[in-house]
This record gives structure tokens, sequence and C-alpha cells, in this order.
């Protein structure tokens, strides 16, 4: 799994054809053979571990979007 930028999203669920994603501050985790075949670029100086210790925690697809994420 690597952590991939979104081309214009910063929060919410993409829909692509190998499944749901979450999209947290424009960057998503995904499987390195999906990120790179949808040609995403890569982030480098990010990972989950470092959106985890900023307080943000990824989260899970099947999670419902609550009023504030509507906005």
């Amino acid at each position: 799994m690597a952590i991939f930028r979104h081309p214009h999203l910063l929060r919410g669920i993409v829909h692509t054809p190998h499944g749901a994603f979450a999209v947290v501050r424009g960057l998503v985790d995904l499987p390195d053979e999906i990120g790179e075949a949808l040609r995403w670029a890569r982030e480098e100086r990010a990972s989950s571990s470092t959106l985890l210790a900023a307080g943000e925690s990824l989260p899970s697809p099947s999670t419902a979007m609550d009023q504030r994420d509507a906005i």
C-alpha cells in the first residue's frame, strides 16, 4: 500500500473500477498497482503514520457521510 495524491478531491470517497477509497487531505491510501494504473502521483513524503500522527485517521470506505462531510 502507498499514499497517492488525488488529482482534484481533498476529502470524501472516490469510487474507482477497483473499489471505493477514502480521500483525506487530498491523499488516498491505495495498493501500488491501482494508484499507478489510475496515474495518480505518488506522495513520497506522506505516509499513513504521518496522517495518524497529525490526528487524522483514514476512515473506512463504508463509513457513512455525516452532515459536515456533505458541505
